[in-house]
């Protein structure tokens, strides 16, 4: 994330403005000290001009040729699309939902929700489902993205950069 950041030319304060973060916020994240959820993953790639599964290029398995579904269209949210490519991963390794959330740690109920795109992994989960399933975390970010995301990214580069006077 810092490294996108810092290409993008901006300062954690200019980042937690484009992504409505805390810029104390994009410190713990940059330090790996908190695991944003995926909907906080889309919100930074959208700040920094990048799609989610660039922002975790380099973790997990590199020499991997899956590339994720095909054909899947439509407006989707990032949950939901999430929830096609995990489900798609796990049919694909030909294992049940149980057998995942076991690899993974994770509770089998998890897995259901994550599938029916009702609930955002944090980051911790998604490459903990990735490394189970034996693939890089951005095949099962592939086509994630948030609708809006420029246009807000666009206003908000609009406004003025300095944060209001604190009032007492």
């Amino acid at each position: 994330m810092r490294q996108a950041r810092k290409a993008a030319g901006l300062s954690q304060i200019d980042l937690s403005l484009r992504a409505d973060l805390d810029r104390a916020a994009v410190s713990f994240l940059e330090r790996a000290e908190r695991a944003p959820d995926l909907s906080t993953i889309v919100r930074i790639a959208g700040a920094v001009d990048v799609k989610p599964a660039a922002l975790l290029k380099g973790i997990g398995p590199e020499d991997s040729a899956v590339r994720g579904p095909r054909g899947v269209g439509g407006a989707l949210t990032p949950a939901a699309r999430f929830g096609i490519n995990l489900r798609w991963a796990r049919e694909r390794a030909d294992i049940s939902q149980e057998t995942l959330a076991n690899d993974a740690h994770v509770d089998r109920a998890a897995v259901s929700v994550f599938e029916r795109g009702k609930r955002n992994p944090n980051l911790r989960t998604l490459l903990r489902l990735a490394r189970a399933l034996g693939l890089p975390p951005g095949v099962l970010l592939r086509g994630v993205e948030a609708a809006g995301v420029s246009a807000r990214v666009t206003r908000q580069s609009a406004r003025s950069p300095a944060r209001p006077p604190n009032r007492r």
